[in-house]
């Protein structure tokens, strides 16, 4: 019975590592399932046409967007310079929201208060990206030259190719305006992450459409990777509580049974010596 004990407790400690790498799995897959059935409202989804055209800034924040201005060098917008966003000078980057496929991505800066021309935009901070998908991008900048120093206004220019509503291959632009400072007096953090939507599409019936866009899917599959994150790290902390407890029931056996030895041991020379 003692052995039979031991064993039950034995086997128990090992259950929670297999029932983790389950729940693991299923968590998982509940994840990429909520991308076909969720309904939150992504940053893209229904924004092209209404606050911005085919790509926009994410971070830094650009100027505000019109469908009349969105194709004029060298900001797209009808307004001028806004409110600046803070800029590291180092260990900075810059993501983009994508609802339609673009092309020839190039970002550039200019180092002045109030930039008007193509020209003003001289020095490119980022290699042109060929080609990206709906979805959400960063990419980091390189640091800043040694002559830029902190409190230096700048505006960051975003240019690409897209197609708005099936029309022609046209370029778009947007700019984006910031305050370098030093990468120690940067507050807050940089929105950094890329997905597509391709990369959580889940299958597609041919008998019914589910009304969503690529760039809301992807809006989606950001939502979902979150909410599963935060469902792991629940399911993480209960199942470690199982494993103490596991761990602390296989202690307490192992000391009652060096317990029962020592008694034993006792009991059987206490009945040498009566004997002798």
């Amino acid at each position: 019975m003692k052995c039979t004990s031991r064993l039950s407790v034995l086997e128990t400690s090992k259950q929670p590592s297999k029932m983790f790498s389950n729940i693991l799995s299923v968590a998982a897959t509940a994840a990429l399932i909520s991308v076909s059935v969720a309904h939150t409202e992504p940053h893209a989804a229904g924004a092209q046409g209404s606050v911005m055209g085919p790509v926009a800034f994410l971070w830094p924040a650009d100027r505000p967007w019109s469908a009349d201005a969105d194709n004029t060098a060298p900001c797209g917008s009808s307004a001028g310079v806004g409110t600046r966003t803070q800029f590291p000078l180092d260990n900075g980057a810059v993501s983009l929201s994508i609802a339609e496929e673009a092309y020839q991505v190039a970002f550039r800066i200019a180092y002045n208060n109030d930039p008007l021309t193509v020209s003003d935009f001289s020095e490119q901070i980022v290699h042109t990206v060929e080609e990206v998908d709906p979805g959400h991008q960063c990419y980091r900048v390189p640091s800043t030259p040694m002559n830029i120093t902190p409190g230096q206004n700048a505006t960051i220019q975003l240019e690409y190719w897209s197609s708005y509503q099936d029309g022609p291959r046209q370029s778009f632009y947007a700019c984006a305006d910031v305050t370098l400072v030093d990468a120690s007096a940067f507050v807050g953090s940089i929105p950094c992450f890329n997905v597509t939507s391709t990369d959580f599409e889940p299958p597609v019936s041919a008998s019914k459409d589910d009304g969503l866009s690529t760039g809301a899917k992807a809006g989606i599959a950001v939502g979902s990777i979150v909410g599963g994150l935060g469902l792991l790290g629940a399911i993480a902390f209960v199942l470690f509580r199982k494993r103490s407890k596991a761990k602390r029931d296989l202690e307490a056996t192992n000391q009652f049974s060096v317990g029962e030895k020592q008694r034993a041991a006792s009991i059987a020379s206490g009945e040498t010596q009566v004997a002798a």
